[in-house]
């Protein structure tokens, strides 16, 4: 009988704590908070986009990231699953907000990137 009574507590111990962190059956999912930044960035008009991991920003159950700019000319911002791309436009300096959130709240970062334009091609080569 003392073996049984053991099996069941530890049947009872395990479901109690069953949660893995994950939101499952009876977990409190952690609202987002902010772990990591980006440092500021500076591109060329003309770059290609850079991505960055968004999940390196956040810690929290179950976040779904966006991301926003404060000057779409300027650049833009998105979010796929959790990857931020930064694809520069035009000249100038935007704000890029990254947003983490789960149903338990909401957190977000930002950094600056300034777009400078290419230099101009110099003058043809003999146009003398």
């Amino acid at each position: 009988a003392g073996t049984m009574r053991l099996v069941l507590v530890l049947g009872v111990a395990l479901t109690a704590c069953g949660d893995d962190g994950d939101g499952g059956m009876g977990g409190m999912v952690e609202p987002p908070t902010v772990t990591g930044s980006v440092e500021n960035q500076s591109f060329l008009a003309d770059d290609d986009p850079a991505e960055f991991d968004a999940s390196g920003l956040f810690d929290g159950g179950e976040l779904s990231f966006s991301a926003s700019s404060s000057d779409e000319n300027v650049v833009a911002a998105s979010v796929s699953d959790s990857t931020l791309t930064v694809n520069p436009q035009n000249g100038g300096t935007a704000t890029v907000t990254v947003t983490a959130e789960n149903t338990e709240g909401t957190a977000d970062t930002n950094f600056q990137v300034n777009v400078d334009l290419p230099s101009a091609p110099g003058p043809p080569s003999g146009s003398n």
